[in-house]
């Protein structure tokens, strides 16, 4: 039978470089007091001889792995992948390495299940998009893991949140459609029962007023897009505001596929501004919430919560404001 390769250890390295072991191991657990030299040394010693860091075991030793935890539903939507990007870097600039679970959209709370998979790889704190179930949350607390809500009000399950002005941005969409002269107006929503889609729909209809009929209210996770899609166009409906930008892709293709053109047959906004984040065209009309400023919020508040520290700063919806970047899909309509 064939042997494995040999297992390299912090001997190993320290004789190939002839450094000592303690060195090497400050040096790979990023301790201070060592120069830029010593590290660069160590660091090739490791590509040569093909070291690789038994996290568990230095986490077993020192009580810590170095590793955050990142949460979140959905991997196609690139508002995840483009914020993920934002975070994961400013934790590995603090020595932290990021290890990424999702639970495939199969719900927008972080159940049990899902929590108790991310506590089994120890991670030092967890950063989650999604809430957390209501009977995950005592067992979070109890845990004692630092936990982060990003993108969600944390106030209601008393952990701390990272989140904007979601009523706000929801309002303008709706003073936007209705400036525009759109009368009849529908809201998309993601879950019927998420905080975050709900106050976003609560902005929309403030600034709706009329314009606005429940009947035209919808959740596309618990509906067939072509199902809303003939509700939409029986009723005559001629603008629609979305809970994120993907959704507002989704129903622009449905349409389509009924014939209807956005900006032309009817009015289209978005939310999340991922044509910003992608290099895109600008033509969806979006809510954009700064979302640079904001994945570095999340970060700082999940650093500070491995600290101890309590956030000298504003929180980001309190110096935060969101704007409407407008594309082609909200032309002027008249009266």
């Amino acid at each position: 039978m064939a042997q494995g390769k040999k297992k390299i250890t912090l001997k190993d390295i320290a004789a190939h470089t002839g450094l000592s072991v303690n060195t090497v191991s400050r040096v790979l657990n990023k301790k201070p007091y060592y120069t830029k030299e010593v590290e660069e040394k160590v660091t090739e010693a490791c590509r040569v001889l093909g070291y690789i860091a038994d996290r568990n075991a230095s986490g077993l030793r020192s009580g810590s792995t170095r590793t955050i935890a990142i949460v979140f539903d959905d991997l196609v939507n690139p508002f995840y992948a483009y914020t993920t990007d934002i975070i994961s870097r400013i934790f590995e600039e603090n020595g932290y390495n990021t290890i990424i679970f999702s639970n495939n959209a199969r719900s927008p709370y972080a159940d049990s299940d899902l929590i108790r998979s991310v506590l089994s790889r120890k991670p030092d704190g967890i950063l989650s998009f999604l809430e957390p179930a209501q009977d995950t949350v005592s067992f979070i607390r109890e845990e004692g893991v630092p936990f982060v809500i990003f993108g969600r009000d944390g106030a209601p399950y008393g952990m701390r949140g990272v989140d904007a002005d979601e009523v706000y941005g929801g309002r303008l969409a709706g003073e936007h459609l209705v400036s525009r002269g759109y009368r009849n107006l529908a809201y998309i929503g993601s879950w019927h029962d998420v905080k975050v889609c709900l106050d976003r729909q609560r902005g929309f209809a403030e600034a709706a007023g009329e314009a606005l009929d429940p009947s035209h209210v919808f959740y596309i996770r618990e509906a067939e897009p072509e199902a809303i899609v003939q509700k939409l166009i029986a009723d005559k409906v001629d603008a629609l505001f979305c809970f994120n930008d993907i959704i507002a892709f989704v129903m622009m293709d449905a349409m389509e596929r009924c014939g209807r053109k956005a900006g032309e047959d009817y009015g289209l906004v978005g939310y999340d501004n991922i044509q910003q984040m992608l290099h895109m065209p600008r033509n969806l009309t979006t809510i954009d919430v700064n979302v640079y400023d904001f994945a570095c919020a999340g970060a700082r508040a999940m650093l500070d919560s491995l600290s101890g520290e309590v956030p000298s700063m504003p929180s980001f919806k309190e110096g935060h404001v969101s704007v409407l970047v407008e594309g082609r899909t909200t032309p002027r309509r008249g009266w």
